[in-house]
């Protein structure tokens, strides 16, 4: 590699008059991880030092440790750039301590501080990555190697014009880690909460300090109806997700496309819980909030009056009852599991009154908004870092000195 820094840049029509073209091989230094002897591997332990694998990076700790010799190169400190090498090719910063660097993982550095700074490495990385992932082939999953990327150049800005373009980045993803916290202690909350809601509604037994209160205990075919009524025109069609539950279809990021004419679907009335069969043992259900259409493959219910469409929701989503709804599925392994009508309707339950389920929906319901105002901050955040990327890294946006 050439020391003369002139002798690496070359500028390029289109860019900015201070910006140069550069060859990625000759400033930037790249590890590959080692193969460690598996022998040497230990779990469970504090023992040696944590080893960094794929499966580990975006983590502060890893599954596995090692307890052999290594070599210093391989040691990896906190702010290092680390890159998967299989599957997808994502650019973390390593914020676990000192560990090792192992096979399939790569450690990227300046190769020339005073071409190309660390900080704006890791952010010019990874719009690279992202076409490199595009254009590798593979059958199942793709490989990188540092072939792909010595083949690559980059456009860079002046060193002072790098760091302010990194700080401006790294303070967005902090923004972003908060808000992430924010929605993930959202999240962990209300399911702590449904934990605490429906413990009692999945008992096997009825408190008796509850019966006092007004509970009973019944099964959910006496509080659910099965609706098997054909599709009408004019209706939206949804989807059951395990993780938001019944969506329009015209509201999901993916296309989702249906041959069916409207009368090849089941019927949805407002209030009404969908859920899937092959799916209900994970809570794959979700309640209607307008009249809709579903696959026929769904089953619907509908709430007596002794239940209130919404606990019934948080209720059957709830981790106590899940592991119900798993109890009462049919099938030998897991990903072949059904539950029926039949064994949903057979399946018991500790009721409150009415006035008690409203309260504990009314609570799970602001959980549910709160969660949906994180992640739409988040989602706002992650997206405004996708604009700074591409104005900031081409320069088509320039940050003042």
């Amino acid at each position: 590699m050439s020391s003369d820094v002139a002798e690496l840049e070359r500028a390029v029509d289109g860019m900015p008059d201070d910006w140069r073209e550069v060859a990625v091989a000759d400033v930037v230094a790249m590890l590959p991880g080692f193969a460690f002897k598996s022998e040497h591997f230990v779990t469970d332990t504090d023992e040696g030092l944590p080893l960094i694998r794929i499966r580990d990076l975006g983590q502060t700790a890893t599954v596995t440790r090692y307890v052999g010799g290594y070599g210093e190169a391989y040691a990896v400190q906190d702010g290092d750039v680390l890159v998967g090498m299989d599957g997808e090719f994502a650019a973390v910063r390593w914020q676990g301590g000192k560990a090792l660097l192992n096979q399939r993982v790569l450690k990227l550095s300046t190769a020339r501080p005073d071409v190309l700074n660390e900080g704006y490495l890791f952010y010019r990385v990874q719009p690279s990555l992202s076409e490199l992932e595009q254009t590798i082939g593979g059958t199942t999953v793709k490989h990188l190697s540092t072939k792909d990327l010595k083949r690559l150049t980059w456009q860079l800005p002046p060193l002072d014009e790098q760091r302010r373009i990194a700080e401006v980045l790294r303070s967005v993803d902090e923004a972003i880690a908060a808000s992430r916290h924010v929605l993930s202690q959202m999240s962990a909350a209300k399911a702590a909460e449904r934990r605490d809601a429906f413990s009692a509604t999945a008992s096997a037994t009825l408190d008796p300090g509850l019966a006092k209160q007004g509970w009973s205990s019944t099964r959910l075919g006496k509080v659910f109806r099965e609706r098997k009524e054909k599709g009408v025109t004019g209706l939206p069609v949804a989807s059951v997700s395990i993780e938001q539950g019944l969506v329009l279809r015209a509201d999901l990021d993916r296309r989702v496309a249906s041959n069916l004419p409207p009368e090849g679907h089941s019927l949805v009335r407002r209030d009404d819980i969908a859920y899937n069969m092959m799916r209900m043992w994970q809570g794959a259900c979700g309640m209607a909030t307008t009249d809709c259409l579903v696959s026929p493959a769904y089953v619907v219910m509908t709430p007596t009056p002794d239940l209130d469409p919404r606990f019934a929701h948080h209720m059957l989503r709830s981790e106590p009852v899940i592991g119900l709804l798993h109890a009462y599925s049919q099938g030998i392994v897991d990903d072949r599991l059904r539950l029926y009508p039949q064994a949903f309707s057979q399946i018991p339950i500790n009721l409150p009154p009415l006035v008690i389920q409203r309260e504990i929906a009314e609570l799970l319901d602001a959980y549910v908004d709160g969660e949906a105002v994180a992640a739409k901050e988040l989602s706002a955040k992650e997206a405004m870092k996708a604009a700074l990327m591409s104005d900031l890294l081409s320069g088509r946006v320039r940050l003042p000195a």
